[in-house]
């Protein structure tokens, strides 16, 4: 009888799944409160709304040149010392008032929290637990619920007085602690050739077949638009309708977390019905609830009715990742490490792409702006029909696998 994975397994695990937690409380903290920002420093709302984009510029360089420093340092050492240096980078963000210090900071930050994801992926690759997917999905869903806690935290502290310069001491607080259970829990740990094994690969020796190669690329666009629509709502939906339907910070809050507490509920309805439904079909469905929601809701004015749409947005985007992601990484046997960095870097290349859509279109049409997020949702839906057809065509039902 083979073993089971045992709960030590993945609880040991736990400061890789903070490390996602972080990346995106870092990210998200700062997305309900840019009036109030803007209010303390004299900096529009448009240009704050850009380090959006500097920070995952900078995550999408540090994915990328990550394997540069698993070539020369162990795991735990990148990541120690990612953490220690982002410390005094997070205490100057809370003094900062200088727009171009911030974007210089958060392009910063950015890189070092990307490095740190990667290698939090990669730890969990090599993990004791057998089910690498159920543990991936583990990690992958601590994003939303980093993004669903952000608006609460970042509320919490505006309603209570206090200056939202206070958010980035709560995020020193995180990633203390997640320095100590690294040292607990990583610290001792052998770790073994997999990342340098993966570097070694060349792209010719991975990407072999044509249609697979097809299905990537379709894979890695649905990725990059997906995650730019996501990113859309997540950043400039709660100003949007602050500034056009007269909602206050906390409303602005509330928005995020129903987005977000929706995205958490679907990603576990779908692990439950993954196993009677190929992910395709649930992938086709949840689109096109995302582009009805979003479609919608950006012409309301009531306030419940803006929740509830909001809320089934979440739904229709909830599972969108986690399946796209999980049948990229499995369509290749060999460089998982080298298909799940580049399906990372489409990750951030969609969420960079985002603040300079709403920046540049709020100038002229506030409502063109947030629809944008379906728009781009059509584009995905068109990616996952040519997956679907590509599928067929291969004829090999094994490879999709339902996460």
């Amino acid at each position: 009888m083979a073993e089971k994975d045992r709960f030590k397994d993945y609880l040991a695990e736990a400061p890789n799944f903070l490390t996602i937690f972080i990346f995106s409380v870092f990210f998200n903290i700062t997305s309900p409160i840019l009036i109030e920002i803007s209010k303390s420093t004299s900096i529009s709302v448009a240009n704050l709304g850009l380090v959006f984009t500097f920070f995952t510029v900078g995550a999408v360089v540090g994915q990328m040149t990550s394997v540069f420093f698993n070539r020369r340092f162990k795991k735990i050492y990148i990541v120690l010392a990612g953490f220690i240096i982002q410390i005094p980078l997070t205490v100057l963000l809370s003094f900062n008032s200088n727009l171009a210090f911030f974007y210089v900071l958060y392009v910063i930050s950015g890189y070092i929290l990307g490095v740190v994801w990667l290698q939090a992926n990669q730890y969990v690759l090599e993990s004791k637990v057998k089910n690498k997917e159920r543990i991936i999905t583990i990690l992958v869903t601590m994003y939303p619920v980093g993004a669903f806690v952000s608006p609460f935290i970042s509320s919490l502290i505006i309603k209570a007085g206090f200056s939202w310069r206070f958010i980035y001491y709560i995020l020193i607080f995180l990633i203390s602690i997640n320095i100590i259970l690294y040292v607990a829990m990583k610290g001792k740990i052998k770790e073994d050739a997999y990342v340098r094994n993966e570097a070694k690969l060349s792209l010719k020796e991975i990407f072999t077949d044509r249609t697979r190669n097809i299905i990537f690329i379709a894979i890695f666009l649905a990725i990059g638009f997906y995650c730019c629509s996501e990113t859309i709502v997540a950043t400039w939906a709660p100003t949007f309708f602050r500034l056009t339907r007269g909602l206050g910070v906390e409303s602005g809050s509330i928005l995020l977390n129903l987005f977000w507490l929706f995205i958490i509920f679907g990603r576990i309805i779908s692990m439950i019905i993954a196993g009677r439904i190929k992910a395709t079909k649930i992938l086709m469905f949840i689109s096109i609830l995302a582009i009805a929601a979003m479609s919608i809701v950006v012409f309301l004015y009531n306030r419940n009715a803006i929740f509830a749409l909001i809320a089934l947005a979440g739904l229709g985007y909830s599972a969108m990742f986690p399946l796209l992601y999980s049948t990229g990484s499995m369509l290749y046997k060999k460089g998982k490490g080298m298909v799940i960095t580049i399906l990372f870097i489409a990750t951030n290349i969609g969420t960079t792409i985002a603040p300079f859509i709403t920046k540049f279109i709020s100038k002229t049409n506030l409502t063109l702006s947030i629809s944008f997020s379906f728009i781009l949702m059509v584009i995905v839906t068109i990616m996952i029909v040519l997956i679907t057809f590509l599928f067929k065509k291969i004829n090999d039902t094994s490879i999709i696998k339902e996460s």
